[in-house]
């Protein structure tokens, strides 16, 4: 029986320099897509799509999470398997279609040019996403506080998408909003739970322990590319001050419901 579930899968987290990734799905239908941690080779392959490398543990559970999904659609999703420390991956019904995959020198299997891998956030878990609709929910984290202004990275959508941030101003520099950190948290939950629906408006964001990522809608599929990490001042804040993720001064506060 294949006990997989979000839950186990989410129980892996990143090591250092991992970022996580998902597989294209054949259908959006949760909760069989899941995000696992991988090494990301500088270039893509297809002019897409990461070439992840992955620790054995993450490995493993990729090939539980494949033979789940597989039956879905098997023009799709290939199978995998180990046998002993051979990672085995069938991408289509006959045995000379079998990839055999040794680790490297540093004990992780590169997938190279197998799957549609692209550069995510961690599982949508039904606990984290009712954890950021709790967050989402609380009115003190939409509320500016002296010295702050509403600012949006969605000026179509600005009664919704406004949040309070200190502005600091830089020669010949674009806007740079300064969130706290309960702010920042409610920021990233708000753009990566509307990611799916409007992903040109709103780029996926999550934190990594302390460190806010952010994963660029158009960029992500570049060669050498990673994710924009951001990490917070000595006073714990957040200042977005690269061009991948700019914000507007909202004009005037957002309607309440």
């Amino acid at each position: 029986m294949n006990t997989l579930t979000a839950g186990s899968a989410a129980d892996i987290d990143l090591a250092t320099g991992e970022h996580w990734i998902e597989h294209v799905p054949a259908a959006r239908t949760r909760p069989h897509q899941l995000s696992f941690p991988a090494l990301i080779e500088p270039r893509r392959h297809h002019g897409l799509w990461v070439r992840p490398r992955l620790r054995r543990e993450v490995a493993q559970a990729l090939c539980e999470w494949l033979n789940l999904v597989y039956p879905t659609d098997p023009d799709w999703y290939p199978l995998a398997r180990f046998e002993n420390d051979l990672l085995v991956v069938f991408t289509g019904d006959a045995a000379h279609q079998g990839h055999e995959i040794p680790p490297d020198e540093g004990g992780r299997y590169p997938l190279a040019d197998i799957g549609r891998w692209f550069l995510s956030t961690p599982t949508r878990t039904a606990a984290r996403i009712e954890h950021d609709l709790a967050v989402l929910g609380d009115p003190t984290r939409h509320a500016p506080r002296p010295g702050e202004i509403l600012v949006t990275c969605n000026p179509a959508n600005a009664p919704a998408s406004a949040f309070p941030a200190r502005i600091d101003t830089r020669p010949r520099q674009p806007l740079i909003p300064v969130f706290r950190p309960e702010i920042a948290e409610a920021v990233a939950a708000f753009c990566t739970t509307h990611h799916d629906l409007a992903p040109d408006d709103y780029p996926q964001v999550y934190l990594d322990g302390h460190t806010l990522v952010h994963v660029h809608q158009h960029l992500r599929v570049l060669d050498n590319y990673l994710p924009w990490r951001i990490d917070p001042d000595h006073d714990g804040n957040y200042s977005i001050d690269g061009d991948e993720w700019t914000f507007h001064r909202v004009q005037k506060a957002p309607r309440t419901s």
